[in-house]
């Protein structure tokens, strides 16, 4: 994956300093992640202010965003008491307190890239009046940089203190800094920093992704949305009730289609589809259902429970994000395609649970979905090459599917039968799940049902089908079916 990087021209590695101090930043969120975005806001609040009123110079503005980024470093590694006594935001700092500006400094003195960070970091509590500290300089002697850092670091506290502190709002935040103008803080910048607050309501997009001309690293964006998922900071979607509750029900000896129908008709919306769905060309019967009741004889109980966990399926492919709807519906239609060509091959091959197939099918992409859905509202993200989005998702997604899968409790044969899905090569000892699933999304793929354009393999080359004993001419008819099936489906859903 690639790390981000800012626009050339100082003469410094700065993909180097941003690697630095983004492993730095992993350690400050270990201890404190609550510190770690307070120092992201300072930074992408004072380079924005910095840039909109011209008062440094592009190479001295990226000096300041990564001091930002590591001016309370010293608070992970002093006393446990330094870092409550931070919570006060400018009150009575205790001695240990003082000392955190000395100690980032200290710490990162011998990096030799970051060398001009130091006298920012060092003297960004200092006070205008010289009543800060830890060298109590005064006025123009003060670096401007640790005088910005003062104003955003004050205003920060004030507004987004950690918990259990109540914050205040933003005009009563600006009042007190007001307040202190000539004697903390710089009373020259402290008109336009009021004006730069209410301006923006305190919140500043991030400072590197603007660097880039409103364009964004892609591998980057996937980086970060898997580090969340991974680490439990971003929850993934989870199995909708009902699909839980019919479970129980169809997992039942005598289960009933009454039983059935009085689970489903607590969701309106899925009940209505159900009956929709039932209506279609492909279950439809002599008379027109109405209900819920009627539908389920029709469909059976084992394929209502499938009709109902696709219904529920289909609106995890939902998105806000116009230029993003087109590439999850296409997503979506993949995905039940893939589902019903699992049914049929399983069928042919009379296996046992053709449902079971068939949910192997609907989900074998879930870890797309997921990727494609958190990628699409990245607050960063506009519009993008979507042929590069589809190639680095291809790249992760089995992980993330996988970790979805156990999370929504299927067993360890369910999930290897979908992470194989996308495989070419198989040996004799392949289960029969994993190569009806992979067979299923190959079909899929000649049928035009795809993210992948021009990607459908030749029939004859399909080993999941030399092993499975499914001619190249039974495969061609296979698609034939699942086209005529889901051609006028998806959208039902």
């Amino acid at each position: 994956m690639a790390e981000r990087t800012m626009a050339k021209g100082s003469g410094e590695p700065r993909e180097l300093i941003l690697e630095v101090v983004n492993t730095l930043l992993a350690v400050v969120e270990e201890k404190d992640p609550h510190l770690r975005q307070h120092c992201e806001r300072v930074a992408n609040s004072c380079t924005h202010f910095c840039e909109k009123f011209n008062l440094l110079p592009p190479k001295e503005i990226d000096v300041l965003y990564f001091a930002c980024l590591l001016h309370d470093l010293g608070l992970m590694f002093g006393p446990a008491e330094a870092g409550s006594a931070a919570e006060e935001a400018g009150g009575k700092a205790t001695a240990a307190l003082k000392k955190h500006p000395l100690l980032a400094e200290k710490l990162l003195s011998g990096m030799s890239l970051l060398g001009k960070c130091l006298p920012i970091i060092r003297h960004h509590h200092e006070a205008w009046d010289g009543s800060g500290y830890p060298d109590h300089k005064k006025g123009g002697d003060i670096p401007l940089g640790a005088r910005l850092i003062a104003l955003f670091d004050h205003f920060d506290w004030l507004t987004a203190p950690p918990f259990p502190r109540q914050g205040v709002d933003h005009v009563t935040a600006l009042e007190e800094i007001i307040q202190l103008s000539g004697k903390r803080f710089d009373s020259a910048l402290v008109d336009q920093f009021a004006q730069f607050i209410e301006a923006t309501s305190g919140v500043s997009k991030d400072y590197i992704r603007s660097k880039k001309g409103g364009t964004v690293n892609i591998k980057e964006v996937f980086t970060e949305i898997l580090q969340k998922f991974t680490s439990g900071k971003m929850i993934p979607p989870v199995m909708p009730q009902i699909v839980k509750e019919l479970q129980t029900v169809v997992d039942k000896a005598n289960a009933t289609a009454d039983e059935l129908s009085a689970v489903i008709e607590k969701d309106p919306v899925i009940a209505l589809r159900l009956v929709s769905i039932s209506n279609s060309p492909i279950y439809r019967g002599m008379m027109e259902n109405r209900t819920v009741r009627q539908a389920i004889p029709r469909l059976g109980l084992k394929e209502t429970m499938s009709v109902v966990v696709a219904i529920a399926n289909k609106s995890l492919y939902e998105t806000k994000n116009p230029h993003y709807r087109f590439l999850m519906d296409k997503l979506w239609a993949h995905a039940i395609a893939t589902a019903y060509a699992a049914k049929l091959i399983a069928r042919q091959l009379k296996r046992g649970d053709a449902d079971v197939y068939f949910l192997m099918g609907l989900t074998h992409d879930i870890g797309k979905m997921l990727l494609l859905k958190a990628f699409s509202e990245d607050p960063a993200v506009k519009s993008v090459e979507m042929k590069l989005v589809i190639a680095n998702i291809r790249e992760v997604y089995l992980g993330v599917s996988s970790i979805m899968l156990k999370r929504w409790g299927f067993n360890e044969g369910f999930i290897q039968a979908v992470s194989q899905s996308e495989k070419n090569e198989f040996d004799a000892g392949a289960s029969r799940e994993c190569l009806v699933v992979n067979l299923a999304n190959m079909i899929t793929r000649t049928i035009g049902y795809s993210l992948l354009e021009g990607s459908a393999p030749e029939p004859v080359n399909m080993r999941s089908a030399q092993l499975l004993g499914v001619p190249p001419e039974a495969i061609k008819t296979l698609g034939e079916e699942t086209l005529a099936l889901i051609k006028d489906l998806p959208h039902l859903f």
